[in-house]
């Protein structure tokens, strides 16, 4: 185990007092290297301590994303207004604000203003193309589309010839695309995607209902949720970007909205990040329910998730400052190669593992769950600064490949109730230095804090196996109650760790208010029952 605590590092002090004088002519590489030796452990403590600290937060690297707001620059009184009443397709090439109203059986609106700058006010129309989108922008610098009242638009099965192969969207835009109003959109994707924006992506607020043969909502570039509702039914992705070179592009970023998505396929998915800083979401996918190639960073906000694959997965880091997640089904809960949970409340249930830092992409082992239990990288790193976190895992309650830190908050694990899996599960150790945690889970594979840690704690291993519903309550020498939890489910081994527990002290376990066992503290980690099949010994 190595300790990151560098303040009693020290050179030897049985050096000799005038080691620099003994020749004039000659250099102790003995002190250099003792000095270097020195300077790299401070840095390499620093660095992993600033690494897993609240210091790390989403706010950080919001700057590191290009936000677009061109469009609040335009002024639209230098514009002429245009009232037209739908009755046939019409090209749009000249900058200004065009107020449509009316039903479009057979045909499209088509934007093309080169550099101009282009508003669609929809005002309760119908457009209906039997030959390919309802509306397309083929040049514009600002495509703007402001809702009044019910729209409702469609799209063909199949396009015409007369669209190049990559128009694939109801609501096709080459330029950057912003919608605004306070209107409804009711749109159906019969082809393939319902809004395409092949550049910057942005939605101030409205109510969007749509239902998608592939993806719903598809931004190159971002997609920036300022507010709104959305109610999305995907075959594919609903909500998604695809620039994979640009640095800062990407992402999607939710400030703030309501969304209802059934997705086939991912519920959010970005090339490189996702941040969301508030909104209500419910998800329900067949895939991973948020997905970043990069990085995902939550603010705030109540997140309800139902996902077959991962509920939240980052293939870099996932960061949580804030907000309510909870997850009624999923393959694996939180998963990234570095997770930070900082703040919020999380509620997990899972067939595999919670919470999971396995490094790089997707580590999910459907076929063989046990495949990468043996993997160990050092650069895994689970924090948990703070926040409530309950887990239910039929995997590892929590498993880093590398290194699992607490410093704060409440977790309470109910892991696994066979013995491939433990309820905690590390390659590297796990360092308690404050917070409050139950784990309970078999104990095949259980695996106790750290002696590293700073909190005291216990490893029980029971003589025979609990029930579920199994009040667990552990008090001290004059009764009072240090921690009490009832089971989710039957269990074998419990990890108890709090600041409550004191060195040396008297405490008793009860099961169901009956007293199982009397204990003393004997050291940071102390181990009660018959403990052979601990894999902690290596640590």
């Amino acid at each position: 185990m190595v300790d990151h605590n560098t303040k009693n590092s020290k050179v030897d002090h049985d050096l000799p007092e005038n080691i620099y004088q003994r020749e004039k002519s000659k250099f102790d590489w003995r002190v250099l290297f003792l000095f270097i030796i020195l300077i790299a452990t401070t840095i390499v403590a620093v660095f992993v301590n600033q690494d897993v600290t609240h210091e790390d937060t989403t706010k950080d690297f919001l700057n590191a994303i290009d936000i677009d707001n061109g469009d609040l620059k335009i002024n639209w009184d230098h514009y002429q207004t245009v009232d037209i009443e739908l009755s046939e397709s019409i090209v749009i090439n000249k900058s200004g604000t065009y107020h449509l109203t009316g039903n479009l059986q057979n045909g499209s609106i088509t934007v093309d203003a080169h550099v101009g700058e282009v508003r669609l006010i929809l005002d309760n129309v119908t457009i209906n193309n039997l030959a390919g989108p309802a509306i397309y922008c083929s040049t514009a610098e600002d495509l703007v589309i402001e809702l009044i009242g019910e729209n409702n638009l469609s799209d063909s099965y199949k396009y015409s010839s007369v669209y190049s192969d990559d128009v694939k969207g109801a609501i096709y835009s080459r330029a950057d695309l912003i919608f605004s109003g306070n209107g409804s959109l009711n749109l159906v994707a019969n082809h393939e995607d319902g809004i395409v924006g092949k550049d910057d992506l942005k939605f101030i607020n409205g109510s969007y209902y749509i239902t998608s043969a592939d993806d719903a909502i598809r931004g190159t570039d971002s997609v920036y949720i300022i507010d709104g509702n959305f109610i999305l039914n995907s075959t594919a992705d609903a909500i998604k970007t695809t620039d994979e070179t640009n640095f800062g592009k990407g992402y999607i970023l939710v400030e703030k909205g309501n969304f209802n998505i059934t997705s086939n396929a991912k519920g959010l998915k970005a090339t490189h990040n996702i941040i969301i800083q508030d909104g209500e979401f419910s998800i329900e996918s067949h895939d991973d329910a948020i997905h970043s190639d990069n990085y995902i960073g939550i603010i705030g906000g109540n997140l309800s998730i139902n996902a077959s694959d991962d509920a939240i997965h980052a293939n870099s880091k996932l960061i949580i400052d804030d907000g309510t997640i909870t997850v009624s089904q999923a393959h694996e809960g939180l998963e990234a190669q570095v997770v930070i949970i900082n703040s919020g409340t999380i509620d997990l249930i899972t067939t595999d593992d919670g919470i999971n830092a396995g490094g790089g992409a997707n580590q999910s082992t459907t076929n063989n769950p046990r495949s990468e239990m043996f993997n160990v990288d050092e650069n895994c790193i689970i924090a948990i600064n703070g926040g409530n976190i309950h887990i239910s895992a039929s995997g590892d309650g929590i498993d880093s490949n590398g290194w699992l830190y607490i410093n704060d908050g409440t977790i309470i694990v109910d892991g696994p109730i066979h013995d491939g899996n433990g309820a905690l599960d590390t390659g590297m150790g796990i360092i308690a230095k404050g917070g409050e945690i139950i784990a309970l889970g078999s104990s095949g594979m259980a695996e106790s804090l750290s002696k590293t840690s700073t909190i005291n704690n216990i490893s029980v291993y029971f003589k025979n196996e609990q029930s579920p519903n199994t009040l667990i309550e552990i008090t001290d020498s004059e009764n009072q109650t240090i921690l009490s939890y009832t089971s989710a489910k039957k269990f074998s081994h419990l990890v108890a760790g709090t600041p409550k527990f004191k060195l040396a002290e008297k405490y008793t376990i009860y099961l169901n208010n009956k007293k199982y066992q009397d204990f003393i503290t004997s050291d940071i980690t102390t181990i009660i029952g018959n403990s052979s099949t601990n894999f902690d010994i290596k640590k």
